[in-house]
């Protein structure tokens, strides 16, 4: 239904068309609505970046990024998150799939994340 909306509201072409498919598609592989979960937005935009990097797509830009998400994960509540002069803003209501590859991509982040650190804050 939100790909029909999105394509008629905007008078897309075939090409923009078949590229607004592919990265509905892909949102709805790798995310879910999830009561309770925040995910930071820029969290949400580098993967999609990365995804078009990969697949050699032209991405759009954070904006219309984020009235994509919104058209497909109805009810998404924006918060900001993070101690005074740190926040970040943060989709509230959604998560990655727990068999999204990109739970893995995550977890190597975080692992390079802690190898990079030097030995006297990882024994704290």
């Amino acid at each position: 239904m939100a790909i029909e909306t999105l394509q008629k509201s905007d008078g897309l072409s075939t090409h923009r068309s078949s590229l607004l498919n592919s990265h509905l598609q892909w949102l709805l592989d790798n995310y879910e609505t999830a009561e309770g979960v925040s995910l930071p937005r820029s969290t949400l935009y580098n993967h999609y970046l990365r995804h078009c990097q990969e697949h050699k797509l032209d991405p759009v830009n954070a904006a219309s990024f984020g009235k994509l998400i919104r058209s497909i994960f109805m009810g998404l509540r924006t918060r900001r998150l993070g101690t005074r002069g740190n926040s970040k803003y943060h989709y509230y209501g959604i998560r990655v799939k727990p068999d999204s590859p990109l739970n893995r991509l995550q977890e190597d982040m975080q692992y390079m994340a802690m190898r990079q650190q030097p030995m006297q804050q990882k024994q704290r």
